[in-house]
């Protein structure tokens, strides 16, 4: 996916330039022949972890190993699921970058001025993006550590703690078991009873955490900054909607007449602009829809077993299904906000046109101002796979199915 048009835009008005790097360095942009990479990087977290968790099992009978194994790999399958599923929407996420660069192009007239509105708000938002960005990576490269950790420091404690035959030192017929960052199988090996075979699967673990790290830094910020800009280019049409309210009022549908005409092509402008911040809405919502459903059903899923493990037992475990629990609420509410802040600006278009002294003008730049209303009185927004618009609301109500869901599951185990 060759990025050349939107890659000549000023670099203070560049789309997402860092992520857009991650993205090309892992093989999913750029040069068709590196595209092998995130073909070894998928498969490699794919052989550690998705295929012997699903394949062989949690190795545990214990109710909470079970709903902590589960978790886990719900948490690795829909990264992976959804990170799969952006491949085949590359082309429309190249046309998505070629639409906001000409809405960009557009919104600044192709001139640098810093007391320009809508060049001042692209550049505000895109520092406030790069940032994001910056600071959503570097936390991922602590994710794998912070989640490895606790696991070899409760190992090596276990170990030093044993004689040498490998048995407990206070009690000769309890032979150690390791604890394992994720309760998983790997191949047959005797990971959680063998030295050696505990630190090869630490080792393959780590860089497939750290692959799942990188996963996560491509899926939700891409998801974020793409519902992000789509809020910024209804923002930059408003703004160029308010600028025409300062134009003296074109009344003739006279050509002669150099009011109407320099109003009218402003507004053809704008009302072109309005058509693009629409198109790219649209890309968006075809791009993440898939992946945005499942992240509210994992959601869902994530909240009702955590529920269920802090209410059966409370132990060392519990860290890391906190962290994957906090990391998918956490992700869950941004697509919310930002679905409901996309929704409002679209709104917003049609209130700064209904301010305009519109009786003032002609019956031909009424029509087109009449066309931007009905527009954005239509339900702009991304949705979860077509079944409705992502908003703080449905967040909401989310939380509520949860807890109910909760609720009749540990009914159910109680009666066991």
């Amino acid at each position: 996916m060759e990025l050349s048009y939107h890659r000549s835009l000023p670099p203070e008005l560049q789309i997402m330039p860092f992520q857009l790097r991650c993205m090309e360095l892992i093989g999913l942009i750029g040069p068709k022949g590196r595209f092998y990479r995130f073909v070894l990087a998928f498969g490699w977290g794919t052989f550690v972890i998705l295929l012997p968790k699903s394949v062989l099992g949690i190795g545990s009978s214990k109710l909470d190993a079970i709903i902590k194994g589960f978790a886990e790999l719900l948490f690795e399958g829909n990264l992976f699921t959804a990170v799969a599923s952006l491949v085949p929407k590359l082309p429309l996420l190249k046309r998505l970058l070629h639409v906001l660069s000409e809405i960009f192009r557009q919104a600044t007239h192709d001139k640098h001025d810093a007391k320009d509105h809508c060049y001042a708000l692209i550049c505000e938002q895109n520092s406030k993006i790069d940032k994001f960005c910056k600071f959503y990576f570097i936390y991922c490269c602590f994710g794998p550590f912070v989640f490895c950790i606790p696991a070899m420091v409760t190992s090596y404690v276990r170990y030093f703690g044993t004689t040498n035959n490998g048995t407990n030192s206070t009690n000769g017929s309890e032979h150690l078991r390791f604890e394992l960052p994720m309760e998983q199988e790997f191949y047959w090996l005797p990971i959680r009873t063998n030295f050696a075979c505990y630190h090869l699967f630490l080792a393959l673990s780590l860089s497939a955490y750290c692959v799942c790290s990188y996963m996560s830094v491509i899926k939700v910020s891409t998801l974020l900054i793409m519902i992000k800009y789509c809020s910024l280019v209804y923002r930059l049409v408003a703004i160029r909607i308010r600028e025409l309210g300062k134009l003296p009022p074109g009344r003739k549908q006279d050509e002669t007449d150099e009011d109407e005409r320099t109003k009218m092509v402003m507004v053809k402008e704008v009302v072109e602009m309005h058509e693009k911040a629409l198109e790219a809405t649209d890309l968006v919502e075809k791009v993440i829809n898939i992946p945005i459903a499942m992240q509210f059903m994992a959601c869902i899923l994530f909240w009702c077993m955590t529920m269920v493990y802090v209410s059966t037992n409370i132990n060392f475990n519990l860290f890391n299904v906190m962290v994957l629990f906090w990391l998918s609420l956490i992700e869950t509410y941004g697509y919310s906000y930002l679905g409901t802040e996309l929704s409002e600006d679209a709104k917003a278009v049609g209130y700064a046109v209904y301010d305009l002294p519109w009786y003032e003008d002609s019956a031909q730049l009424q029509r087109y101002y009449r066309l931007m209303i009905q527009r954005s009185q239509q339900n702009t927004g991304v949705t979860a796979a077509k079944f409705f618009i992502v908003g703080i609301e449905k967040f909401g109500k989310v939380a509520n199915l949860s807890y109910s869901y909760y609720l009749v599951l540990k009914d159910v185990l109680d009666r066991l």
